[in-house]
């Protein structure tokens, strides 16, 4: 079943906006394309077309909580996390680490995964958001 989450973060005098949709599904066997995380039995799919920096940064997000994904698993072989949607509708109010946010967060808030302290501030001098990954 597919959800999509609307991660919205302002902090400083700009903000952080992004939309992803992710369909988890226990899977007997991984595809062929699937990027496996870490040693585990969870493998993810991208979607189709995106930058390589938002696609090293949901790895990273997927990364963080993979054990908990390993045990959604609950006796199949594997489990597939698809990203089947990625959209940030501004451009200007964006940072690539909003990728891994936004798609711990939509696990969270759909699957029950939990433990990750994103903790977003807001750096002045830089006037760039922080994020600590707790």
């Amino acid at each position: 079943m597919a959800f999509t989450y609307l991660y919205k973060r302002r902090i400083g005098p700009w903000g952080l906006v992004a939309r992803v949709t992710l369909d988890v599904q226990r899977i007997d066997e991984p595809p062929r394309e699937g990027r496996r995380i870490d040693d585990s039995h969870v493998w993810w799919l991208p979607p189709q077309q995106i930058a390589a920096m938002d696609e090293k940064w949901m790895a990273f997000g997927l990364g963080l909580v993979v054990g908990q994904l390993d045990a959604l698993r609950e006796g199949a072989d594997a489990l597939l996390v698809r990203v089947e949607d990625w959209e940030v509708p501004m451009l200007t109010d964006y940072q690539e680490e909003v990728a891994a946010a936004a798609v711990i967060e939509c696990l969270r808030e759909n699957c029950g995964i939990d433990g990750v302290d994103i903790g977003p501030t807001f750096d002045r001098e830089r006037n760039r958001y922080r994020f600590t990954w707790d």
